[in-house]
């Protein structure tokens, strides 16, 4: 991606997703999540915003994976289109374990923002947690915002922050109780300080997606 053409849509950005090979068998499945016919009318988020794998775990688990770049928020009607076919494509398979992750461009919290574009982003807002209902999802709560618009504002008061970086599941056991507490995104600074989004991890189903290290020492050493 041109370091200066972000701004002025010279950029391409693609997703690219690492599989665990002690977690998953080699070569998963790439799913066509639209139809050849339908890449005019998605835009740009036919050509590499969501990648979406079917993988399978060594116990032989299958699992579906997307990784995503959701439009930007100016583009509600272009979110409601990817969230349309992505919702079909799970209809496709009901009780499937899935995993999303991403820059969703939708926030469970924003501070900073403009009063006249408040409507609007609750627009954008409400149909993130709608799709996400609609499809019975669970998602993942992050501890704290995970981008922040660094060159914005004037002063630190005025930097606008949200919760954009998002991590959904389907079909995992993420209930919150005493014995095994509902998992959280961690939310890490890492690189540049130019760098306006934050990396986020979580544990999600320990037993399934672990594996044993045979390098790995007991405690005796």
């Amino acid at each position: 991606m041109p370091s200066d053409g972000y701004n002025d849509g010279r950029a391409h950005i693609t997703v690219a997703t690492f599989l665990h090979k002690r977690v998953f068998c080699t070569k998963a499945l790439v799913v066509n999540w639209h139809e050849p016919r339908e890449k005019k009318a998605l835009e740009h988020m036919a050509h590499g915003h969501v990648l979406w794998l079917d993988a399978m775990t060594h116990e032989r688990e299958r699992i579906s994976i997307i990784n995503i770049h959701q439009a930007t928020a100016r583009r509600l009607d272009l979110q409601r289109r990817v969230n349309t076919h992505i919702q079909a494509e799970m209809n496709k398979s009901e009780g499937r374990r899935r995993i999303m992750g991403g820059d969703l461009n939708a926030a469970t919290s924003r501070t900073g923002y403009s009063n006249s574009t408040k409507s609007h982003l609750e627009k954008v807002d409400n149909q993130f947690q709608e799709s996400i209902q609609r499809t019975g999802g669970s998602l993942i709560q992050s501890e704290a915002h995970t981008r922040k618009d660094l060159i914005g504002g004037a002063s630190l008061d005025d930097i606008k922050s949200a919760t954009l970086d998002h991590i959904i599941t389907w079909n995992f056991p993420n209930h919150d109780t005493a014995e095994m507490p509902a998992p959280k995104s961690t939310v890490h600074w890492f690189g540049a300080c130019a760098n306006d989004h934050a990396l986020i991890s979580c544990t999600i189903d320990e037993p399934l997606l672990s594996f044993q290290d045979p390098w790995a020492r007991g405690p005796g050493g």
